[in-house]
């Protein structure tokens, strides 16, 4: 049997440069290939196609022309590469699956308990505020550009045909309503950062607020559009405007990166923004508004709030539209709505919502959420059932265009690889 030949040589200079950070030793040693698949753990067969893949060299042993001998740095540095992405894969799937932060972003983030749109206090801005002036401020187009100087965009037969034959109260009506009137929209990838583009997005928003309300578009401010959808009086216009500025845009969440995702692949502005309303009938931190809706019946029909409230509690049930964990301390965008709710004589008035936060709270320490508020609010005004998440969803498409915007202005392309674990 033919011994392991080691063979010691001084690493060439080219290869010493490029070491970087590595802290590899100043020789190598020539390996066999029994020796070389040994310290890779790989067999000889595998060995050969590292060869022929580029992953590794090999050299014809001066005194045995037969025999190939292998680089003892190309293994070590072909190890600690196979090692490295090993690390990368476990801290890229710890970032997924734990919502650490991986993107930049200068819209909207939660800080001290208080949510801010590009340094400026989201509570502060909800006093005196529009929905449009939000759209402004956080899509940053030149100050000398209003995208809402235009009219609003006319959708063609196919979009009114649908309103008329859907029926009303279901998500997909609304989903199929402004995949429907993309057709009549404008908004390519490749449209310029300029008025265009502003006006587009404009045409975006006003359509997709179309869509949950089942009437045309229209230039009307987009509160005004709500409470005249919905046959509103005039005193709920304060609070229409107060909740769309409050529910506009809140940090990275996966609303706006579905949408980021394929802005960053140059899709549409209507085709990320549709992505990203398709989580309207997902499940977010704090509950969702149907969820909260049902929770609401279920309490308003008990006899004990406390006990009602404990036996959902003892079956795990939970309580959806509490805890926000990015404001341990509450929720002050629902402190903000629920203090205005309590002025509102409305037909489910907010006497119960009274009730059953402290109630919660008492129990459990835990204080409601933005869709704890909007559920309080829709019922204070007498809006339809499902008006709080349309309201949620409708006003997060001004947040959701401003991620699509900042995400085609970074040049950044997303996207993840999959690691194969089936057969």
């Amino acid at each position: 049997m033919r011994k392991t030949k080691s063979v010691a040589r001084a690493l060439p200079p080219s290869l010493t440069q490029s070491l970087g950070h590595l802290p590899l030793s100043g020789t190598y040693t020539l390996l066999d290939s029994s020796a070389a698949a040994s310290r890779l753990g790989i067999s000889k067969a595998t060995l050969y196609a590292y060869v022929s893949r580029g992953l590794l060299s090999a050299t014809t042993d001066a005194s045995d022309p037969r025999v190939r001998r292998y680089s003892s740095f190309e293994i070590e540095r072909l190890l600690r590469r196979k090692e490295g992405g090993r690390q990368r894969e476990q801290h890229s799937m710890a970032a997924l699956s734990e919502g650490l932060p991986v993107l930049d972003t200068a819209l909207s983030c939660a800080r001290d308990g208080q949510p801010i749109y590009r340094g400026q206090s989201a509570l502060d801005l909800a006093e005196q505020a529009s929905a449009e002036d939000i759209a402004r401020l956080l899509w940053q187009f030149d100050a000398a550009i209003d995208p809402f100087a235009g009219p609003a965009p006319t959708l063609g037969a196919p979009w009114h045909s649908l309103c008329a034959t859907l029926p009303a109260g279901h998500n997909t009506r609304t989903l199929a309503l402004f995949a429907t009137a993309l057709g009549d929209l404008h908004g390519p990838s490749w449209l310029p950062d300029g008025p265009a583009l502003a006006q587009a997005c404009a045409a975006h928003l006003r359509a997709l607020i179309a869509s949950f309300l089942a009437s045309p578009p229209s230039d009307q401010p987009l509160h005004c559009q709500f409470r005249e959808a919905w046959q509103l009086p005039a005193a709920a216009d304060p609070l229409l405007r107060r909740a769309l500025v409050l529910v506009a845009d809140h940090e990275m969440n996966m609303v706006s990166f579905t949408a980021r995702c394929l802005a960053s692949v140059n899709a549409s502005l209507g085709a990320a923004l549709l992505a990203a309303m398709c989580n309207i009938t997902a499940n977010f931190n704090g509950g969702s508004c149907e969820q909260v809706e049902a929770l609401w019946d279920e309490l308003a029909a008990a006899a004990d709030l406390d006990a009602a409230l404990m036996r959902r509690l003892d079956r795990g049930a939970g309580l959806p539209g509490f805890n926000h964990m990015s404001y341990p301390a509450g929720d002050p965008r629902a402190r903000m709505l629920l203090a205005e709710c309590s002025h509102m004589p409305g037909a489910d008035s907010a006497g119960l919502a009274q009730s059953i936060a402290p109630a919660v709270e008492r129990l459990t320490g835990w204080k409601p959420s933005i869709d704890f508020a909007l559920v309080s609010l829709r019922r204070a005004l007498g809006a339809p059932a499902n008006a709080a998440l349309s309201l949620q969803m409708a006003g997060r498409g001004i947040g959701v265009l401003a991620h699509i915007l900042e995400q085609r202005r970074s040049g950044q392309r997303l996207w993840v690889a999959a690691r194969y674990t089936g057969p």
